[in-house]
């Protein structure tokens, strides 16, 4: 038997899940059991979907996960909210958490988030989760203090240092080890997979924020000066070109946004590994080149970051409370994807469900 994958997996918890919705729908005093999902619209409850993203190819499978996962259970969605417009150069926080704040107004059954800004957002979840209002975190927000803060049942998503570090040992193992990050925005978890590259690369708990040395190992830190630049890919790319001139040491590139990604690949710089975060078809096409153009790809999943919180929410309101997670992280990934692994995720890319 083939070892199962992560990605399998995941597959095998939302079938699980699906299995139990089964169960639960089922009335011990009826002959005639009934399902309370496949989207016969039994369930009484809404779920606002509140974050920090866009409606790019990395959201827009976040918010799919979502709604399939509202007409398998026949519960609402009362809309799915991004933050970052198109054209704007970062995650608006302030109006994430007046969204937050208007979910709770609206009395809704529960609330799927992404932390973006903890500073921000804690306490306004908080007052939801004192409300009556429970609370799943997804994507951002996925440590156990920011879970406590947040009040939140758990968080769906990637553990961002797990993801890096695991990035960090791939490099090392090929004797790629002085690698420059790319920062795309701000962010928490983007620093997060920063310092865990550094980790991974065994060189400290931090990315460094100075300049990258003549030989690694080493993690260096370069945010991008574009505005909005992941819809920019191809301006923003220039700057990473420019650093790897100046800094001909460097012998491999992680870009946190798989569009900038795959604008360096096709940017070709020389002598220089490129890996990246998140699978799209462009980065597909990438690895499955001859010879493959990047190196390997860090797979979230994020179509699960999507829909396991709305079967989450949706069993603990139906079952006095039941939840899961124990207050730390259910882990949608990591999964290192490369040109041997490609092909056993090529139909959920396909589908937009990776």
């Amino acid at each position: 038997m083939a070892p199962r994958t992560p990605s399998s997996i995941g597959r095998l918890l939302t079938a699980a899940l699906a299995t139990l919705l089964l169960i639960a729908g089922c009335s011990s005093s009826s002959s005639k059991p009934k399902t309370a999902a496949a989207g016969g619209g039994s369930c009484p409850y809404t779920f606002a979907v509140i974050t920090h993203g866009d409606n790019g190819n990395f959201w827009s499978v976040v918010y799919k996960g979502a709604k399939d996962a509202a007409k398998d259970t026949g519960c609402k969605l009362s809309e799915t909210y991004g933050s970052q417009q198109q054209g704007q150069a970062q995650p608006d926080d302030n109006a994430e958490n007046a969204q937050i704040q208007n979910a709770i107004n609206a009395k809704v059954n529960g609330i799927i988030v992404s932390d973006h800004a903890p500073s921000v957002m804690n306490s306004t979840l908080a007052a939801a989760s004192a409300a009556g209002i429970p609370v799943v975190l997804v994507n951002a927000g996925c440590d156990d203090t920011d879970i406590a803060a947040a009040k939140a049942i758990t968080c769906v998503g990637q553990p961002e240092q797990l993801a890096g570090k695991q990035a960090g040992q791939r490099f090392a193992s090929e004797n790629a080890s002085n690698v420059l990050c790319v920062i795309h925005q701000s962010g928490q978890n983007l620093l997060d997979r920063c310092d865990g590259i550094a980790q991974g690369l065994g060189v400290g708990q931090k990315c460094s924020t100075g300049s990258a040395p003549a030989a690694g190992p080493a993690c260096t830190e370069l945010i991008l000066s574009t505005p909005n630049a992941a819809s920019n890919p191809q301006q923003a790319v220039g700057q990473v070109t420019a650093y790897l001139q100046s800094h001909p040491g460097v012998n491999a590139v992680m870009t946190l946004n798989n569009a900038i990604g795959q604008s360096l690949v096709v940017a070709k710089p020389a002598k220089v590994k490129i890996a990246t975060f998140d699978l799209s078809s462009d980065v597909q096409n990438d690895l499955q080149a001859s010879p493959p153009t990047l190196d390997f790809a860090v797979d979230q999943q994020q179509y699960l970051q999507g829909y396991l919180p709305v079967e989450f929410l949706f069993l603990y309101n139906k079952h006095e409370g039941n939840s899961v997670g124990g207050g730390t992280t259910v882990a949608s990934g990591p999964k290192l994807v490369d040109s041997t692994t490609i092909k056993s995720v090529a139909a959920a890319i396909a589908a937009g469900d990776d």
